[in-house]
């Protein structure tokens, strides 16, 4: 037999490790009462969640105070349908999910590729101890049993949560009382909450109750409720975070708004006031088009709702395909823009009916359109109705691969931004030239999202474990692609596909279960484009086979499988 060289029998081990369908472990209370009420980190304890397992999370799972909950990246956890499978962090306990842009950790629906859909399991919820405007007593909304949060502690540390992806979850328990995507109930400041995305949450993408964590790198994708809510008391900071919806999917009990922030429900001032302040946002909601109507019955509303005194302010951003555009109610929360505590600034805004009022205009004197638009001079455009394509992002609206920079021409890269008031001046905020979540003078695989997010991941097959977000048909601009090979399994020919955004020279090389080489399918200088290549295995035995893609500056690696 053939002796394996070193380069071999690394690519074996690699293969074997990451490419191969990965052993699942069921964790979580299961069925039953004691799905809703078991601790099962129990204090002091601690466990590590590993790449090479796939984890079914069923039942409430509970990391009480002082334990602490490790993932490696890479990591997947499948929520479970049946059992609302969701993970919660109590106050005092820790969870370190700390993953890479090319090792991301998901946490998605138990249900097979393709029938995935939202709501599938409950979602993350993270406790801690920082200051709320309710009784420490009090209990996050869908935790009957271990859901108490909040306390005195502003820096109080839950841990790390980076590179995270949460798709299909949110569970509604009963009216007004559901379990978010990421829902975080008194989070302290030494927590950091960063590249994290939620996709196709049955109920808010992310919502805040209190607490004092600051946040950067957020997608919100396809949620039903509101992207980004805010209440009683949260007073953090948040910057680059970016709001897309699907026209199809809207909360149909409520409204599906953009921005929500309440102080609290009744409303009171109780203090501390909600007071987040939001910078370098970019919402595009369900209309991609003015004169389109939307679905029959449809519940989209606001591209930002602030009201029962909140103090929510947004700057340097970008607000589009919303039906409606601000509305700030409550003539006190009014009264805290005409104070300056509220701060629209620099901010670019599209509806098909521009909306800024109070419940009572006449409680609020002085308190007008002109307050934020025109003479006040803080540099916001958008006073009158218009279409989204107006403010010029590249493709905001594609479905599966959305790109929602601002063009060379577009306001939100010529107007300008501004960092000079009070609320931005912590150094948190990266100080840039332009509105929204993205850089337009970069290219699209340079940006923030670019790795580790998924915008289509319906069919994502995560039964090897594996986390990567390359497909045939989603190749981007300025970007080495490998695509999945089609038709996958096949007998005896199927087709690779893959991009080159420069010149170079390229191999593509066919390679068996134990780092044999079988044949090279590419050998050659090649240029700048997208290239097809047929492998035909009719002379090979069935089994699972690898195809490598190198270039000078790339190397990728992909399973296929040959079945006859």
């Amino acid at each position: 037999m053939k002796k394996l060289s070193l380069l071999g029998t690394l690519f074996l081990v690699v293969s074997l490790a990451f490419a191969l369908p990965r052993p699942t472990k069921v964790i979580g209370a299961g069925l039953g009462a004691a799905a809703k009420t078991a601790f099962n980190l129990t204090a002091g304890k601690s466990i590590t969640l590993s790449r090479d397992t796939i984890y079914i999370l069923t039942g409430f799972y509970y990391v009480d105070s002082l334990a602490t909950l490790t993932i490696q990246s890479g990591t997947v956890i499948m929520g479970d349908s049946a059992t609302n499978g969701t993970l919660i962090i109590r106050r005092g306990g820790k969870i370190f999910a700390d993953g890479t842009k090319s090792e991301p950790i998901v946490f998605t629906s138990s249900k097979p590729a393709g029938q995935r859909k939202r709501g599938d399991w409950g979602g993350v919820i993270i406790l801690g101890s920082a200051p709320t405007n309710k009784p420490v007593t009090n209990k996050i909304e869908g935790i009957d049993v271990g859901g108490e949060y909040g306390g005195s502690v502003s820096n109080d540390n839950s841990g790390i949560f980076r590179y995270v992806r949460i798709e299909y979850p949110g569970i509604v328990i009963s009216l007004n009382n559901e379990i978010n995507g990421l829902t975080m109930g008194g989070v302290g400041s030494g927590t950091t909450i960063e590249y994290v995305q939620v996709t196709n949450s049955g109920d808010d993408s992310f919502e805040w109750f209190g607490g004092t964590v600051d946040a950067k790198y957020l997608i919100a994708l396809n949620g039903t409720d509101d992207e980004f809510d805010t209440d009683f008391g949260y007073s953090g900071k948040v910057q680059f975070a970016f709001g897309k919806r699907d026209p199809n999917l809207w909360d149909a009990a409520g409204q599906s708004n953009g921005f929500e922030s309440d102080n609290d429900g009744t409303p009171t001032t109780a203090a501390p006031l909600t007071s987040p302040v939001f910078s370098n946002v970019t919402l595009v909601g369900p209309q991609a088009d003015t004169n389109v109507a939307l679905p029959v019955g449809h519940k989209f509303e606001y591209g930002a709702l602030i009201r029962k005194n909140t103090r929510l302010s947004v700057h340097n951003s970008i607000i589009i395909g919303y039906p409606y555009g601000i509305s700030i109610r409550n003539d006190s929360t009014a009264a805290y823009a005409l104070q300056g505590n509220l701060q629209i600034r620099n901010v670019s805004l599209q509806a098909r009916t521009n909306v800024l009022n109070t419940a009572t205009v006449a409680g609020a004197v002085g308190f007008n359109f002109a307050t934020f638009f025109g003479t006040a001079g803080w540099n916001n455009l958008g006073d009158t109705p218009r279409q989204p394509a107006a403010i010029a992002l590249v493709d905001a609206f594609n479905a599966s691969n959305p790109d929602v920079r601002p063009t060379v021409s577009s306001e939100a890269t010529t107007t300008g931004t501004n960092y000079s008031s009070t609320q931005l001046t912590n150094p948190f905020f990266t100080q840039v030239s332009y509105r929204g979540a993205f850089d337009p003078s970069k290219a699209k695989d340079q940006q923030w999202d670019f790795g580790w997010s998924n915008y289509a991941p319906q069919n994502k097959d995560y039964s090897n474990g594996t986390t990567d977000v390359q497909s045939i048909g989603q190749f981007m601009p300025n970007e080495y692609s490998l695509g999945q090979n089609f038709p996958n399994p096949f007998n005896p020919a199927t087709t690779i596909q893959y991009k080159l955004p420069v010149n170079g020279n390229v191999t593509l090389k066919v390679f068996n279960i134990i780092g044999q080489e079988v044949t090279t399918l590419v050998n050659e200088f090649q240029t700048t484009g997208a290239y097809s290549v047929s492998f035909d295995a009719s002379k090979l035995s069935s089994g699972i086979y690898f195809y490598s893609l190198k270039t000078q500056e790339y190397s990728q690696t992909k399973k296929m499988m040959l079945l006859k």
